[in-house]
């Protein structure tokens, strides 16, 4: 990202940062210390079960430890965690509003640029956690958070599917919902352990690769394009976060580093990026149905850039896609990248898993999930008191 650095231009820019669960606090973890390394403004709150975690992340600003000597974890049990967490509501929405960088009803200048992040995945405090910091945290800014949500693994307990089933229907699709946008990052194909490898540090490989990714995009949409043709800013970037961007996304990522820069001359990016999207994930999905999106890109100047850059953005037919294209004197070639309003096939998959869970013919995922019928629909709704 050094490229990056030295082309940064002085934009106001600020972040909350919310990781709930352990994936989430690790995931932010990664992702503050990027922010932080390229002098953006962050708050940042860290949400789990017991302080035994603390000693594993140190750039969050702010932590709240829900459990007690009675509730160490909550073995991917929704319920446990959500009834945990509900009781407790009140202090966490006192934590929530030291992060948030505007109220409700608080006058803005629209050059002053603030986006709020919630991370989250399956597991009982992952899930019920986003559920509510969600909700509290749109009731603090009056717009709703972007969720940056890890997906469980296709063979991951059917408890954990169902989590994340309960979690995303509620936080983008529920029509009491705060209707988050809703970045997907899948690492099924991300966790291939190699010889002499662990699978801690698999994952912590994928964990970084994520923030990393973000990072660069947010780094991109701070500098001008150097082609007047595809200029997009930070505003645009934006308004990929905004209540328009309903639904689910995904998080785009590329890099290609050729040996000399006429080699790089001779490759055709814009079949690269496809395909890339294809090999790197396991999410099946049209991305040219996608209704908003910021890609940044970056290539060596001998391509030809704004012909191959048009090729690209020309498939993106179904909605407002902004590009900021950048040449650099590097034989390097990054694509970043969110692309929101999208339906990949997960959507299916997890909506199969939802009505599942709420068939009590399915004795299985009933007994595993300990949730009788009638109380799914409560669970996931808000409440407007605190217990």
């Amino acid at each position: 990202m050094s490229w990056l650095k030295r082309k940064l231009f002085k934009k106001k820019i600020s972040i909350a940062v919310i990781g709930v669960g352990n994936a989430g606090c690790k995931i932010g973890e990664n992702l503050i210390r990027h922010l932080n390394e390229c002098k953006i403004t962050v708050k940042s709150l860290a949400v789990n079960i017991v302080d035994d975690f603390e000693p594993k992340i140190h750039n969050f600003s702010d932590t709240f430890w829900f459990g007690d000597e009675k509730f160490v974890s909550s073995d991917s049990e929704f319920e446990k965690a959500y009834k945990q967490l509900k009781a407790k509501e009140k202090r966490i929405k006192d934590k929530l509003e030291r992060v948030a960088f505007f109220k409700r009803g608080d006058r803005r200048d629209e050059d002053d640029l603030a986006l709020h992040l919630i991370i989250g995945s399956g597991g009982g405090t992952g899930s019920a956690g986003t559920i509510i910091t969600s909700r509290l945290l749109a009731d603090i800014t009056g717009e709703p958070p972007t969720v940056i949500y890890v997906l469980p693994k296709k063979d991951a307990p059917s408890l954990v599917q169902f989590n994340a089933a309960r979690a995303l229907y509620y936080l983008g699709f529920d029509t009491v919902g705060p209707h988050c946008p809703i970045l997907l990052f899948d690492n099924e194909k991300r966790l291939n352990v190699a010889e002499g490898e662990t699978l801690e540090e698999v994952i912590e490989r994928s964990n970084d690769l994520l923030a990393e990714t973000l990072t660069t995009t947010i780094l991109s949409a701070l500098q001008e394009s150097t082609h007047e043709e595809f200029y997009a800013d930070l505003n645009d970037f934006f308004k990929s976060f905004s209540k328009d961007a309903r639904g689910l996304g995904i998080i785009v990522s590329l890099d290609r580093e050729f040996e000399t820069l006429e080699k790089a001359q001779n490759t055709r990016f814009s079949d690269l990026f496809f395909n890339e999207l294809d090999e790197s994930s396991s999410l099946t999905t049209d991305v040219t149905r996608a209704k908003l999106g910021y890609l940044a890109i970056t290539m060596p100047t001998t391509y030809q850039s704004t012909f191959e850059t048009r090729k690209i953005v020309k498939k993106f037919e179904k909605g407002d896609i902004k590009v900021s294209l950048n040449s650099i004197e590097e034989p390097i070639l990054t694509i970043r990248g969110v692309l929101t309003g999208i339906h990949p096939d997960y959507v299916e998959r997890f909506w199969e898993v939802l009505e599942k869970g709420k068939d009590t013919r399915d004795e299985l995922l009933e007994a595993e999930t300990i949730i009788p019928e009638a109380e799914v629909e409560t669970i996931i709704e808000p409440e407007t008191e605190t217990e």
